[in-house]
């Protein structure tokens, strides 16, 4: 296919690892059904994908217990945030966004959710159709005129070639194809399933449009090879209230260690991406472009300031309180005078958006990960770049500095921790053993451990000077999206979508206690330097100020 030709059909990571389970499949030839019957069969396994900015379509392939997974096109669901599946029953299912299991080299991705309903599965045809044959596809593009409303559809069409392979996709066919139909199934005249539709392209050297999907056999050599997540089912997200219990009543925390709420905040606008603290005040980097700089621990709003194009994903502030650096969604980073709300530079090199900042104590050094899966080192009096750190093999989710400012930690999809030298750029070593997106990292004051975050829900404490893995913490539901290590070293704290704010001793890995109260995914959190406050911000646009108790 001529790449440069194409348009996209776009409208848009487990907990316990379970044994692969092969999805139906029947390589023999099946007898040929009437339309009627084939388009009945496209309605029950097909489903629509809604996610944060528009919806595709997926298809029902495989069930285990009350999980069912769905396959559907990677860049359906390659935008973190807030999905539901749709079946044909018409339940919207929510997903956990940390779960979703993306097949490396094409375009697909697999998605669990939950229900105690019974779906039909698809059945999956690995035979090769040749040219000429009759091929449906379906999906949910919307409805014409005003209405604009997703329908559901399946169009009759020929397969007409094959091209060589581009992100997956092989099969060339003649079906009409509207946006919302990517991820949907392309079935062969018995009703079975041989593609995965995905792009609209211009023919080559024709201006007639045709779509292309990524044939079914290129994903079963694939699933045969992978565990899928299973679905919790003691989470709110999977129609049970939680268990949770409130810090301060728990029997095992000690009084001193209490949290209440102090106050509850609410940013202008937009949902609260980011949180960082020094001294009497604390930050917010905000989704609707603007930062939000708070007094602490009365709440009030100080200033706001303003300068990027696009969503503010990450804030970090030096230790001395008066340098901030901000990333987002524009690609560019921003150095602030937190004094005087001045942007002092603008840091441009990332080619994607950026979601990672961190500061040195000594405010000279900035690192950012982004989406373009580098790491940067800049210099933060001069702007210059000084080193651009590659190896990991997917978007880079989070950045932290140790104290003494030599190692950087970088965390990424791609399940790995890297820790590299500051001060060189130098790879120290590679910690895995991640089994999916690594979200958030943070050093303890003595450099010798590193916490980290997985979209599975967990935490890990890692030996920095070894590279081992000393434990695993389990407790959230959800990924952990930011983890922090208070000043004294003793104590842990993370913020997951699960909505909730856990406590965790460091040293011996308890649970301490759980402070609940946001309504939407908990996104960062940040501790005060005296260790008496906890700031958490999340997806409900409030930021909830936590105050030790006596």
């Amino acid at each position: 296919m001529n790449c440069n030709k194409s348009i996209s059909a776009i409208l848009s990571i487990g907990m316990s690892a379970i044994a692969p389970i092969l999805p139906l499949v029947t390589p023999q030839l099946a007898a040929a059904l009437a339309p009627t019957e084939v388009n009945a069969i496209a309605k029950e396994i097909t489903v629509r994908v809604d996610g944060p900015t528009g919806h595709g379509s997926g298809v029902i392939f495989e069930k285990k217990g009350s999980t069912y997974y769905i396959v559907t096109n990677w860049h359906v669901v390659s935008q973190t945030g807030d999905y539901h599946i749709v079946t044909p029953d018409g339940k919207r299912h929510p997903v956990y966004y940390s779960l979703i299991k993306r097949m490396p080299g094409a375009d697909l991705a697999v998605v669990p959710f939950s229900s105690a309903e019974n779906y039909r599965l698809a059945v999956l045809a690995n035979n090769d159709p040749s040219e000429g044959k009759k091929l449906y596809v379906a999906g949910w593009p919307r409805s014409g005129g005003t209405l604009q409303q997703p329908i559901l559809i399946v169009t009759e069409g020929l397969m007409t070639r094959r091209q060589a392979p581009w992100n997956g996709y092989t099969l060339v066919y003649s079906n009409l194809v509207r946006g919302g139909m990517s991820g949907g199934p392309v079935l062969d005249d018995g009703g079975r399933v041989v593609a995965i539709n995905g792009i609209i392209q211009l023919e080559d050297k024709s201006d007639k449009i045709v779509a292309a999907g990524i044939e079914i056999d290129t994903f079963l050599k694939w699933r045969t090879t992978v565990a899928l997540p299973t679905v919790p089912q003691d989470s709110p997200r999977a129609g049970k209230p939680p268990t949770a219990t409130p810090v301060n009543n728990s029997p095992r925390l000690p009084a001193n260690a209490a949290f209440t709420l102090a106050s509850a905040l609410k940013v202008p606008a937009g949902v609260v991406s980011s949180v960082a603290t020094a001294g009497s005040h604390f930050v917010s980097g905000n989704t609707d472009g603007s930062i939000s700089v708070w007094n602490l621990p009365s709440g009030e709003l100080k200033s706001t300031l303003r300068g990027h194009g696009d969503a503010v994903n990450a804030v970090a502030i030096a230790s001395d309180g008066k340098i901030l650096a901000s990333g987002s969604d524009d690609k560019t980073i921003k150095i602030w005078n937190l004094e005087t709300g001045e942007n002092i530079r603008t840091l441009s090199g990332h080619s994607d958006v950026v979601v990672a900042v961190a500061l040195s104590a000594d405010g000279l050094f900035l690192a950012s990960g982004s989406w373009d899966k580098t790491v940067k080192i800049w210099n933060v009096k001069t702007g210059a770049l000084l080193y651009t750190l590659l190896g990991h093999s997917a978007l880079v989710n989070s950045v932290a500095i140790a104290a003494d400012g030599k190692t950087l930690a970088s965390g990424s999809k791609d399940g790995s921790i890297k820790l590299w030298n500051l001060q060189t750029g130098e790879l120290i070593r590679t910690l895995k053993g991640n089994a999916l997106s690594v979200l958030s990292v943070a050093f303890s004051p003595d450099m010798k451990t590193l916490a980290s975050g997985s979209g599975d829900g967990t935490i890990g404490l890692w030996n920095v000077g070894t590279g081992q893995l000393i434990r695993r913490l389990s407790g959230h539901t959800d990924g952990v999206w930011s983890v922090a290590i208070t000043r004294d070293g003793n104590t842990l704290v993370s913020g997951s979508w699960d909505k909730t704010v856990k406590l965790w001793d460091l040293r011996s890995g308890e649970l301490k206690g759980t402070l609940s109260g946001h309504s939407g995914y908990v996104n960062s959190i940040a501790i005060s330097g005296d260790g008496q406050m906890i700031v958490s911000g999340g997806w409900d646009g409030q930021i909830k100020i936590w105050k030790r108790g006596g």
